[in-house]
């Protein structure tokens, strides 16, 4: 055994090995204590290695898949190795003592997932294999539990932004390609390999009609089929035809900024928070994983915006037609991902009833949107779709109960009626049972003992059970009956007539598993014939459900439906921070929406004002009201006009990479060298502090440096906010830059923050105000005070910023002469607190103040 082990372990590679034995999949070795220490559960010993105990721990197959999800979520990969042979097989194959044969049937991989249990329901699950021929490179992209395929062309300094679109769980590469961190692809990246692959797996003898891939799609397409064809042994993987996706045909947004804005995931990886929470309304999981790639890949094209966005205004302007269209949606079960499984052979009677639920439910869907003439064209595209399944549901609707099961094993899923034979066996095995129960009593009678039960287990069949001390009746020569088994308590028996009966029992059902089996494979088959039809029914359904959640959306929140042009501009009037104003509503408070336009003439917006103003907030507002516009949403604001944009740019926020060796600065430098590389006249970028992780004097030169090349080389439309109030002066020479401050006032000594922006300069930056906001303790900001009095007072007249501050040091121990006195600390020392009252208390206060003026 230990040798098959071994063998198969060896094919696993870096893989967990689940090794069946019996009802159970053992783990030995090094793999049994990762995963003892990851499942917490116990590690044991068992026999020996080359004279060493075998360290082993195992989880039942029954419970395999929870077990799985926690290895996978953990970033192990799993190899199951399966029992290809029953031990008779073995036995009569290669004798009384040969070992079970068993195979790896599967390897397991976050990027190869199709169960239930292992996967997130409103997200898709890609695996992306990266290949470049050449300069070229590209990214194929499959989502195995859909269907999905996508072939992406990209430069090499796209590649990381198209790899943060996808957001894969898991991503392949040749061994040999520098610089990206995959996991070692099973070969196949090669021009030619991809190509025939792609001919094999589509039936295909050209590939003009998937739009003649490049050298470098087809690269990455032969390394992703090859990895699929190893995980999958002899499963087939369900893809639909590839698509081919231009870059430029969706908004470019780089990792750095997908961060900041926070889409689908907050900087902490928690959907709560994200745009995608507050934005999302879908009522189907097909329909939540459209609108998550939506939103990470808005559109460039004006017409296909448009076309989402006529179909939301269509759903948005009839209340009542948008809430019987989310009604029928939400009959629509995952029918996806049921077909994912049954194309890979992993489905189950319950998946079947999932496409027969779900394409009866599309169908009534049709009807539903059929009944309103008047359509948006992309409506009208859709529709076809959505029927076209009648021969399909009325096969699965005879043949299925209601709720099957998604265990094969006990059979039960197949209705009444649907297959007389079928019947019949089940007949007969109910009135074996019922002969069996009959039995039971007879003997019962028979032998005088009234606790005789007739009982059934997977070692001995059917059998008669009696306690000890009634055995001795049943065991006489004359009595009919055999014995068969004594344990603590309970003496087993068989009989004839029990033989008999239980044979027909056990053969009935036998033979109507069987038969079920059978019915279970024919009824997949008509599934998988259909699966590219039902993929595009399912498409249609999430496209719909997109739309009427958009609709919900704006309906719930006020939002607008924006205006599209091609000139750069971007004009929102009263615009909000979704996410924000979210989580202020929930608080009973009330966000302050504000103004923005950036045009051709005004086109780079500087920004000063305190912290904690709403700076930020102003700034991620808009980016994300262009990036929803292009999605196909409305957008929270009262007006919105807005120019394509084609890459957007968030620089916000400070954060480090330890792991690669980058401060907090170097990282900002570097997003911000990105910027100024790749943004161009129609792309969106917003700045926050740039250079404030330095020196003053460098932090002010490189932001200054930064204002003039947006403003004179990118020209692209810009929110720069900053402390920097020396920027300003750009405002006197840079024609297309305009000066704005974010509101605030001091109160009786306390910062106000009004949240608004407003045109002009700030006229400070409250920095000791918001440190007071803080908690910072008083005796630091009277100092800091001080500090700043002495700055502001020697700017202009000393050699630098921060001249003239020695004779200010921090917390310094003043050299006080012991003999010298002075009146104020004469009258302090000369008050007796305990015995003023409050009134002389006061008195002496005032007198105490006067003497310190």
């Amino acid at each position: 055994m230990m040798a098959q082990y071994h063998r198969l372990k060896a094919e696993a590679g870096d893989a967990m090995l689940f090794y069946r034995m019996g009802d159970f999949f053992e783990l030995f070795f090094d793999d049994a204590k990762a995963a003892a220490a990851c499942l917490d559960i116990a590690l044991t010993k068992r026999g020996a290695d080359s004279g060493e105990p075998v360290p082993m721990c195992g989880v039942p197959v029954h419970a395999a898949e929870g077990y799985l999800a926690r290895l996978i979520r953990a970033g192990h990969r799993v190899a199951i190795a399966e029992q290809i042979e029953s031990p008779a097989e073995a036995r009569k194959a290669r004798g009384s003592k040969a070992l079970v044969e068993r195979a790896i049937i599967r390897l397991v991989t976050p990027g190869t997932l199709t169960e239930e249990s292992l996967l997130e329901s409103g997200s898709a699950n890609w695996l992306a294999a990266v290949g470049r021929a050449g300069d070229d490179w590209a990214i194929a992209a499959a989502d195995i539990s859909t269907g999905r395929f996508e072939l992406v062309s990209c430069g090499p300094g796209e590649l990381r932004s198209e790899l943060a679109r996808l957001s894969p769980a898991e991503t392949v590469a040749d061994a040999n390609l520098p610089g990206i961190a995959t996991t070692a692809g099973k070969g196949g990246f090669d021009s030619l390999a991809g190509e025939r692959a792609l001919k094999e797996r589509f039936g295909l003898s050209t590939l003009d009609g998937f739009g003649a891939p490049s050298r470098a799609e087809l690269v990455a397409a032969g390394g992703l089929l090859a990895y699929l064809d190893a995980t999958q042994k002899n499963a087939i993987a369900f893809l639909a035809a590839p698509r081919r996706i231009a870059r430029s045909a969706h908004m470019a947004i780089d990792p750095a900024t997908r961060d900041s804005l926070e889409i689908c995931r907050t900087q902490t990886g928690s959907l709560a928070g994200s745009l995608m929470a507050t934005v999302d309304r879908c009522v189907t999981a097909p329909g939540r994983r459209l609108m998550g790639a939506d939103l990470s890949a808005p559109l460039t094209d004006r017409q296909a915006i448009e076309a989402r966005l006529a179909l939301v205004q269509w759903l948005h302007d009839e209340p009542l037609r948008r809430e019987r269209i989310r009604d029928a949606l939400k009959a629509m079960p995952d029918i996806s991902r049921a077909l994912g499984r049954l194309v890979a052979g992993r489905g189950s009677p319950r998946d079947l009833a999932l496409l027969r639920d779900g394409l009866s439910a599309s169908a009534a869907l049709k009807a539903v949107l059929e009944a309103d003439g008047d359509r948006p064209e992309l409506l009208t595209a859709l529709l076809p779709d959505l029927g076209g399944h009648a021969a399909l549901t009325g096969r699965l609707g005879l043949a299925l109960v209601e709720s099957p099961p998604i265990d094969t094993s006990k059979g039960g899923y197949i209705a009444e009626g649907f297959d007389a034979a079928l019947d019949a066996l089940r007949l007969a095995s109910q009135d074996g049972r019922r002969a069996i129960a009959a039995l039971e009593a007879h003997y019962r009678d028979a032998t005088g003992v009234s606790t005789l039960k007739i009982r059934h287990n997977a070692v001995l069949g059917y059998h008669i059970e009696v306690g000890t001390k009634h055995a001795d009746r049943l065991m006489a020569p004359d009595s009919g009956f055999t014995h068969r088994q004594t344990l603590a308590g309970v003496v087993r028996f068989n009989s004839p007539d029990l033989h008999s009966e239980a044979s027909r029992v056990v053969e009935a059902a036998a033979h109507a598993l069987a038969a079920e089996a059978a019915h279970f494979e024919e009824l997949g088959a008509l599934a998988v014939a259909s699966a590219q039809r039902i993929a595009a029914t399912a498409d249609a359904v999430a496209r719909i459900d997109v739309a009427a959640s958009h609709a919900t959306r704006a309906a719930e929140g006020g939002w607008c439906l924006p205006r599209l042009v091609d000139e750069p501009c971007l004009e929102l009037e009263g615009g909000r921070h979704p996410v924000v104003e979210e989580a202020l509503r929930q608080d009973g408070e009330r966000f302050v929406a504000n103004d923005c336009t950036l045009a051709a003439d005004d086109r780079l917006w500087l920004i000063t004002g305190p912290n904690m103003g709403g700076k930020s907030t102003f700034l991620r507002q808009v980016a994300l009201a262009a990036l929803l516009a292009q999605s196909g949403s409305y957008v929270p604001a009262a007006r919105a006009k807005i120019g394509i944009v084609d890459r957007l740019f968030s620089r916000v926020g400070a954060a480090d990479n330890l792991a690669r060796g980058r401060s907090t600065f170097m990282v900002e430098m570097v997003e911000t060298a990105a910027i100024l590389a790749q943004a161009t006249s129609n792309s969106l970028v917003i700045l926050d502090e740039i250079g404030r992780g330095t020196s003053t004097y460098d932090g002010l030169a490189i932001a200054w440096a930064v204002v003039e090349a947006m403003h004179d080389q990118v020209r692209a439309r810009t929110l720069f906010a900053t402390h920097y109030h020396e920027l300003t002066r750009l405002a006197d020479r840079l024609d297309a830059l305009s000066l704005h401050h974010v509101r605030a006032r001091e109160w009786k000594g306390d910062l106000v923050l009004l949240h608004e922006v407003a045109e002009g300069p700030a006229d400070r930056s409250y920095g000791i105000a918001v440190a007071k906001l803080a908690g910072v303790p008083p005796l630091v900001l009277a100092r800091a005070k001080a500090v700043l009095a002495k700055l502001e007072a020697g700017r202009d007249a000393t050699g630098g910023i921060a001249a003239g501050l020695d004779d200010l040091p921090l917390f310094a121990t003043q050299q006080v002469d012991p003999e010298a006195t002075d009146p104020l600390t004469e009258a302090v020392r000369a008050l007796d607190p305990d015995a003023l009252t409050p009134r002389e208390a006061l008195d002496a206060l005032y007198a105490l103040k006067r003497l310190a003026d």
